[in-house]
């Protein structure tokens, strides 16, 4: 099996290039890098794909790690379908990671910032606030994996709570420790 690291950005991880002898790709922000950069993973023949990241959260404290089992995406596609639900497609509101876990992580297309809390949606800070975590990448990776057949897993370090005054530090903090999490995760 072919394994392969996907991180959002550099400044997560200080830069690396392996993890655990493990290649490191780098997708940049947002759910279409993340889809292209799946994709182009899956083309270069990778079986397992591993996403790693910093996250949001309202429930959990700032430098928590939890490996995420579910995963829902921010579209809204009204009045075609619910919010949650991508048009014209079979309805599924999440994309299952491991049945076996029970965190949550909702991807959306906007940076979360508490001070701008009235200009998101009522369904967007119900997600918010009912997923464990909230980032920008995780349901593309999830969707272009699970159409090809591909092992994913997926680990997420909350780097804030809408305030990101304190996020690189939070990364480099967490990522110590994600590192020995893994290094038990993957043996």
């Amino acid at each position: 099996m072919s394994k392969a690291f996907l991180i959002a950005i550099p400044e997560e991880v200080k830069g690396i290039k392996k993890i655990l002898d493990y290649p490191v790709y780098y997708a940049g922000v947002g759910k279409v890098n993340a889809a292209i950069a799946a994709m182009e993973l899956i083309q270069k023949g990778y079986t397992e794909l591993i996403n790693i990241g910093s996250c949001g959260s309202t429930k959990y404290p700032v430098g928590t790690i939890i490996q995420i089992g579910k995963c829902f995406q921010d579209i809204d596609c009204a009045p075609i379908c619910d919010y949650g639900l991508t048009a014209f497609e079979v309805a599924q509101a999440y994309i299952e990671i491991d049945p076996s876990l029970e965190a949550t992580c909702f991807s959306t297309d906007y940076f979360y910032h508490q001070e701008y809390r009235t200009k998101y949606s009522p369904h967007y800070i119900q997600q918010i606030e009912s997923c464990s975590v909230f980032d920008m990448e995780l349901y593309a990776i999830a969707k272009a994996c699970s159409k090809f057949n591909i092992k994913l897993s997926a680990y997420k370090w909350v780097s804030d709570d809408g305030d990101f005054s304190q996020w690189e530090n939070n990364c480099e903090l967490a990522f110590h420790r994600m590192e020995a999490i893994l290094e038990r995760a993957l043996k």
